[in-house]
């Protein structure tokens, strides 16, 4: 008895959770064509108001913008700054340059990450959810310093 409502409950599971999808069938039959469909309902797109839209990575040539969540403000700016530093170094070792010593790097970069800025902010259930952005002359030259 057990056995058998496991076996349908699965069945239900299994058929339940199915995806309909788009199925075109082509019968020909004494030069009859007949023509099945199946349209697959229309998935819920996220709708983004065009303010809230903001471009990860590059901007432009002096612009760059990266996004976290943490618990705080403060803690989501300083996981920020860690984050470009991070970007810096693989950018570099990707272009073999031989300026890949982090701590060299994060003087270097040093007054666009503390002159950084959140330009979106948003709360999120873990916490809060940033969009910082550090600018300076030549800024993506600098990125990619050899």
């Amino acid at each position: 008895m057990k056995h058998n409502i496991l076996i349908i409950i699965s069945i239900f599971l299994f058929y339940g959770c199915a995806n309909e999808e788009i199925k075109k069938e082509v019968v020909k039959k004494d030069n009859i064509v007949k023509q099945k469909e199946v349209i697959q309902p229309e998935k819920k797109k996220e709708i983004i108001p065009e303010k809230e839209k903001i471009n990860i990575g590059w901007s432009d040539e002096n612009t760059y913008t990266v996004s976290v969540i943490s618990e705080n403000v403060e803690k989501a700016k300083e996981k920020s700054r860690h984050k470009i530093l991070q970007d810096i170094v693989k950018v570099r070792m990707h272009n073999e340059s031989r300026f890949t010593d982090i701590a060299k790097i994060k003087a270097e970069f040093e007054k666009p990450l503390m002159n950084g800025k959140v330009i979106s902010e948003k709360k999120v259930e873990t916490g809060v959810e940033i969009y910082f952005q550090i600018q300076d002359e030549g800024l993506k030259q600098k990125f990619e310093k050899k």
